[in-house]
C-alpha cells in the first residue's frame, strides 16, 4: 500500500466516534468506540445457525469490546453486555422493527439506567461450600473458547448433538462459581485457576448440590432478559447476531 494510502487509513481511523453507555453493575456510563464495518460484518457471520451458535457470537462479541473499550474489560460483567449491545445497535440505527412494530432501543436504554446490586454469595450444601459470582466477560469468554475448542472440528449432528447440549449446561455452571470448600477437609479449591479441572471435579459431584447454584445462575438471566423489554409490551429484544442486520 501507499503512502498516501496508508495516511488515509490512518485519517479515517482517527474518524471512529465513541459512544456512551451505561453500566448496570458498577452504576455509571463508560465509553466505547462505535462498531465499524468490519465489526458488523464478524457479527452478522454468526447468524449461521447452530447448537454452538450463541457461543460463537459471544466470543465475537467480547472481541469487539476488548477492542472498542477503554477502560479494563474484566470490570464488566454479562448483565452489563445487554447495554453495550444496545448501544451499539442503537448507534448505527435506532429503530428497531420486531412483528411489524417499529420501537426506539434508546427507549429501552432509558429504562435500563437503574444500578443492579446482584453479587456474590455463599451456597452451602451437606459436604460442599460454593462461592459463586456473576462472571465477567473474560471469565465467560475463557469458559465459552474451552467449549469452541473442544468441537471446532467436530460436525454438529444428531450423533453429538446431545453430547453438547449436555456440556454446556456444565460449561455454564463452571462460570459461575469462583471456588468450592470441599468436604470435612475444608480444602478450597479455586475454579479460575484451572477451568478444565474443574470440570473434571465437578462431574463428579452429585448434581443435588448444584440444584441453589442454577437457581442463581437463572436469576441472573431473567435480570439480563428484562434489560431487553421493550416497553409497554411483554416482548423482549433477541440479541443475536440478526439484530445487528440494518436495512
Amino acid at each position: 500500500m501507499s503512502e498516501e494510502f496508508n495516511n488515509l487509513l490512518e485519517e479515517v481511523k482517527g474518524l471512529r466516534q465513541n459512544i456512551l453507555f451505561y453500566s448496570p453493575t458498577k452504576d455509571k456510563n463508560y465509553s466505547i468506540s462505535a462498531l465499524n464495518l468490519k465489526q458488523q460484518k464478524l457479527i452478522i457471520e454468526n447468524t449461521i445457525s447452530s447448537s454452538l451458535n450463541l457461543i460463537f457470537f459471544n466470543i465475537t462479541f467480547f472481541n469487539i469490546i476488548k477492542e472498542n473499550f477503554l477502560d479494563g474489560i474484566d470490570n464488566l460483567d454479562t448483565i452489563d453486555r445487554v447495554n453495550i449491545s444496545l448501544s451499539l445497535r442503537s448507534a448505527i440505527q435506532d429503530e428497531y422493527e420486531i412483528d411489524d412494530k417499529k420501537i426506539s432501543i434508546k427507549k429501552i436504554l432509558e429504562n435500563n439506567k437503574e444500578k443492579i446490586d446482584f453479587g456474590e454469595e455463599v451456597i452451602e450444601t451437606d459436604d460442599y461450600k460454593f462461592t459463586v459470582r456473576p462472571p465477567n466477560l473474560v471469565i465467560d469468554n475463557k469458559v465459552n473458547e474451552l467449549i469452541l475448542n473442544k468441537y471446532k472440528n467436530k460436525q454438529i449432528d444428531d450423533n453429538n448433538l446431545k453430547s453438547v447440549i449436555s456440556d454446556l449446561y456444565v460449561y455454564e455452571i463452571i462460570k459461575f462459581v469462583k471456588s468450592v470448600e470441599i468436604g470435612m477437609s475444608e480444602v478450597t479449591f479455586n475454579v479460575e485457576d484451572n477451568f478444565n479441572n474443574s470440570i473434571k471435579l465437578f462431574n463428579e459431584i452429585d448434581s443435588v448440590n448444584f440444584k441453589q447454584i442454577l437457581r442463581y445462575i437463572n436469576k441472573l438471566r431473567d435480570i439480563e432478559l428484562s434489560l431487553t423489554k421493550i416497553p409497554e409490551t411483554e416482548e423482549n429484544i433477541s440479541i443475536t447476531p440478526d439484530f445487528f442486520i440494518v436495512q
